[in-house]
């Protein structure tokens, strides 16, 4: 397999962001779009959960990120960029990357 095929098949990888109920409040408290925020904690995880089960039927594979606001934070700074819906995407991304070249 070529190293081409292979950076594919880790980028087919999707990434779901993960939070706890604090980190999830402090990610909602520290954005800039926070309407593009479920309503709830509880709300946000059934939303979640929802996501797993119809990636896990699609045989999609997937990874769960614990996502840090603080390092979030960091990160936006450091990009020069919104603490908002893209950069949340964005970061994501970032994650995955690292973890499959860990």
């Amino acid at each position: 397999m070529s190293s081409q095929n292979s950076k594919k098949e880790q980028l087919a990888v999707v990434g779901i962001p993960w939070y706890s109920e604090r980190s999830w409040r402090k990610m909602k408290d520290i954005s800039d779009d926070q309407e593009n925020f479920h309503n709830s904690y509880q709300v946000w995880l059934a939303h979640a959960d929802k996501s797993v089960v119809i990636l896990t039927n699609r045989n999609k594979p997937f990874e769960r990120l614990q996502i840090d606001p603080v390092s979030y934070s960091w990160w936006c700074e450091n990009q020069s960029i919104r603490r908002d819906k893209e950069s949340r995407r964005m970061y994501i991304q970032y994650l995955l990357k690292c973890k499959m070249n860990e």
